[in-house]
């Protein structure tokens, strides 16, 4: 198992959750014979898929909202850290000259 990066990055497909949903829409079964008790029937699994479908979708907003917060705050470490080096990078060049 490959150990976590210093960074914690995000290792998911992004649009994992996106398939999963126009698949789950793919599978959306066709109206039967056409009675009204076939018709009642396919009303009520609509209504039972439809809500299945906004939980779901509700869910990966979240998700994605979440995902984008932390590559944010991964971007604000980076460039951090991007300072950081930068700082050590100046401090240790600048006496180079004066040493001959």
């Amino acid at each position: 198992m490959r150990p976590p990066d210093r960074y914690g990055q995000i290792k998911k497909d992004p649009r994992g959750g996106q398939n999963d949903i126009y698949n789950q829409i793919a599978g959306t079964p066709a109206a039967g014979g056409g009675g009204a008790e076939d018709f009642t029937t396919f009303e009520s699994d609509s209504a039972i898929r439809r809500n299945e479908l906004l939980f779901n979708i509700t869910n990966q907003i979240e998700e994605t909202k979440s995902k984008l917060k932390q590559a944010e705050l991964l971007v604000e470490r980076l460039k951090q850290t991007l300072r950081e080096y930068e700082e050590m990078y100046k401090t240790l060049t600048k006496g180079k000259g004066k040493e001959k």
